[in-house]
């Protein structure tokens, strides 16, 4: 497993530490859900989805219950953006919350999880 992994941070984390407890938890989700539905690389012990994830998400962010998700500006132009939305919905929607958005390098708004997946 890749040890990289994004800054975590949360609104209002010294009142309430479980908040950055969960996105640790949800980051080992959408570790787990990426080794299953990616192929293993031909080198070392992670999945193809697994660098992807650790090279380009920067900071998981829980914002009362919403999760900010900081990406490189490669991630946002690539179609690998879209898988990663997939499986990160999945493992956020384990802690009960459904609302998640992108926040992509060199991008002034916040991308809406439900326009990272419209299909054109």
């Amino acid at each position: 497993m890749l040890p990289t992994a994004p800054v975590f941070s949360a609104h209002n984390d010294e009142e309430e530490p479980w908040r950055l407890t969960r996105l640790v938890r949800t980051d080992a989700r959408v570790r787990e859900l990426l080794r299953i539905l990616t192929p293993d690389e031909d080198e070392g012990d992670a999945s193809v989805g697994e660098r992807i994830w650790t090279k380009h998400v920067v900071q998981l962010h829980d914002d009362r219950g919403r999760l900010r998700v900081h990406v490189s500006e490669g991630l946002g132009n690539s179609g690998w953006l879209a898988v990663i939305a997939l499986t990160l919905s999945r493992a956020w929607d384990s802690e009960d919350e459904s609302d998640i958005d992108f926040m992509v390098e060199g991008e002034p708004i916040a991308w809406p999880i439900s326009n990272v997946l419209a299909v054109p």
